[in-house]
């Protein structure tokens, strides 16, 4: 199977395999949990263009939700593909990344985590990758597969270290934590209850409840098939935590988002 090959069809803008044994421990174990096969992820992902974020919060959110979903169907296609060459591989579900199996959730993969073991951007404060190319910008998605390779790090096609990720660490600035309506966005990770796009559909006073249930595995099995639907009824009301980041445009210069104004909650 060419990766880059496939990708370049798929119109894939980034792509890295990554095999388990560099994985933190956590990811490892929990990659494992997802697929006891598992002997590499692939993770890959596609830009989110800087007007996109200008649109009005409904546009935006279809706009990225196409893309988002296109991905979707790359990694299944891609997992089809593997598995007909005899190679075992499992898509990661694109709106929970967990599977169920027995009756159990059984890990879950967090791709942003494995795009940085794979050297295809670095961490932000506001929990997002930064991209040496794109910035803020990527949307995710991935393969686990059970290919053992060579426990370095392939970045589109090539070892690792190849693409320079230096000039994309986070510059500690604050803009992301200083502009964040709801101060989602604090020095040590995001409060996603405090998000605005999440407190829409999560008053304050249920954020304990929520929590507490999130944690129950029977309520992650239950909301697993309903995902794509409440994905899909969602709207993402703001992102002043990625257009704030001096590392939004490839440009290094860009507008303000209309995030800028407040938005009347739908």
């Amino acid at each position: 199977m060419d990766l880059e090959t496939f990708y370049r069809d798929e119109g894939i803008d980034v792509f890295a395999e990554v095999s388990i044994s560099d994985l933190p421990g956590p990811d490892r174990e929990s990659v494992s949990h997802f697929f006891p096969a598992a002997g590499s992820v692939i993770v890959f992902g596609r830009e989110v263009p800087e007007p996109v974020y200008l649109m009005p919060p409904r546009k935006k959110t279809k706009a990225m939700l196409r893309i988002a979903e296109d991905l979707d169907k790359s990694a299944s296609r891609f997992a089809d593909l593997l598995n007909a060459e005899h190679i075992p591989a499992i898509p990661v579900p694109l709106y929970l990344p967990v599977r169920i199996g027995d009756g159990r959730v059984q890990g879950m993969v967090r791709l942003k985590h494995i795009a940085v073991a794979g050297k295809l951007g670095t961490p932000g404060i506001n929990s997002v990758l930064l991209n040496p190319r794109f910035g803020p910008r990527l949307l995710l998605a991935g393969v686990v597969t059970g290919r053992q390779i060579h426990p370095d790090v392939h970045v589109n096609g090539e070892k690792s270290g190849a693409p320079d990720v230096k000039n994309v660490q986070c510059t500690g600035c604050r803009r992301c934590i200083n502009v964040c309506p709801g101060g989602a966005v604090q020095a040590d990770g995001v409060d996603a209850f405090r998000c605005r796009t999440v407190g829409a559909w999560v008053p304050p006073p249920l954020v304990p409840a929520v929590k507490f249930l999130l944690g129950r595995t029977l309520l992650l099995k239950t909301m697993a098939p309903l995902a794509p639907w409440i994905a899909r009824a969602a709207t993402i009301r703001c992102s002043l935590c990625v257009t704030e980041c001096p590392k939004f445009s490839a440009s290094g210069q860009h507008d303000k988002s209309p995030d800028t104004v407040p938005v009347k909650q739908e």
